[in-house]
């Protein structure tokens, strides 16, 4: 019983000891991380104020985007938004997202004619927001899905498989939302699986759907694959969009050959989808992720 007692007491100690080392180990400085993360990734991520928010050739003036206003992040949200940013960028790889944008900025809240975003994209970059309501979505999450919804919208545009076919899966009376208030409207109805789509928000626009699409394959893969065992369109989709981001580069290609998604993905059909397509004219567009869609 001494012994017993005694390897007990060592145990507590060791990790008493342990917890002291975590909780005194220094937490790594916002600009470290942000610097750490520009020489790892290649990539310019800024977190200034959003007239900044521009890279060469562009200048100051294309900063602005029309019915934006756009706030500096507060610093206290940095280091989450960070995070979010540094294991979504960890997902692709190597030289994939720097083939598609130049930097990821991060900013505070921000509106579209006044209503509440989560990020957006423009030129050759994207921003995430962040928050300092304790209320909101949590700045870590809106950065990790946002990198992936916002950078999808670049795939979206150079892909004539998307352009071509994917509204070809949407519901015959579906039409595409109209305007930021339309858009962005908190909407609780109950999400409609049977016709794809994975959030209310992605009923709004054709590059809305993909966008919500990139979220889920990359950051809630699980979930996807038994949504796709079960609704026949979601599993189309899925097709569509591993043919889209596939097509970017082999070393995308590869990462899907080995993922598991493309074994739930519906087979290769692209010469049986019938050639006509919905238009969708979205260009610059706000991104909200609703927290009980989550």
């Amino acid at each position: 019983m001494l012994i017993k007692i005694l390897h007990l007491s060592n145990y507590f100690i060791a990790l008493t000891l342990m917890l002291l080392v975590c909780a005194c180990a220094p937490k790594e400085h916002i600009a470290e991380k942000q610097k750490r993360l520009v020489n790892e990734h290649k990539i310019l991520i800024g977190s200034s104020d959003p007239v900044t928010f521009f890279v060469p050739p562009y200048t100051r003036i294309d900063s602005k985007i029309p019915k934006a206003e756009i706030y500096p992040a507060a610093q206290t949200s940095l280091h989450d938004s960070l995070t979010g940013i540094e294991d979504a960028l960890a997902i692709y790889p190597s030289g994939f997202v720097t083939s598609q944008i130049d930097a990821i900025f991060i900013s505070g809240e921000m509106f579209f004619e006044g209503m509440s975003a989560g990020g957006t994209y423009h030129h050759s970059w994207i921003i995430v927001a962040s928050t300092t309501d304790p209320a909101g979505e949590s700045n870590y999450d809106s950065a990790l899905y946002g990198v992936h919804h916002e950078l999808s919208s670049f795939i979206y545009h150079q892909s004539s498989i998307i352009s071509r076919f994917w509204g070809d899966l949407m519901p015959v009376d579906w039409q595409v939302k109209n305007g930021y208030k339309e858009t962005l409207a908190i909407n609780n109805m109950p999400i409609d699986y049977k016709n794809g789509f994975l959030n209310n928000y992605a009923t709004t626009s054709v590059e809305n759907d993909f966008n919500t699409y990139a979220e889920f394959v990359f950051a809630r893969s699980e979930e996807l694959i038994e949504l796709a065992k079960t609704h026949s369109l979601v599993a189309k989709k899925l097709r569509l969009f591993i043919d889209a981001y596939s097509k970017q580069s082999p070393d995308m290609a590869a990462f899907f050959k080995k993922s598991p998604l493309l074994q739930v993905s519906a087979p290769y059909e692209l010469d049986v989808i019938t050639d006509k397509f919905h238009i969708d004219v979205s260009s610059i567009k706000p991104t909200i992720i609703y927290p009980n869609e989550q």
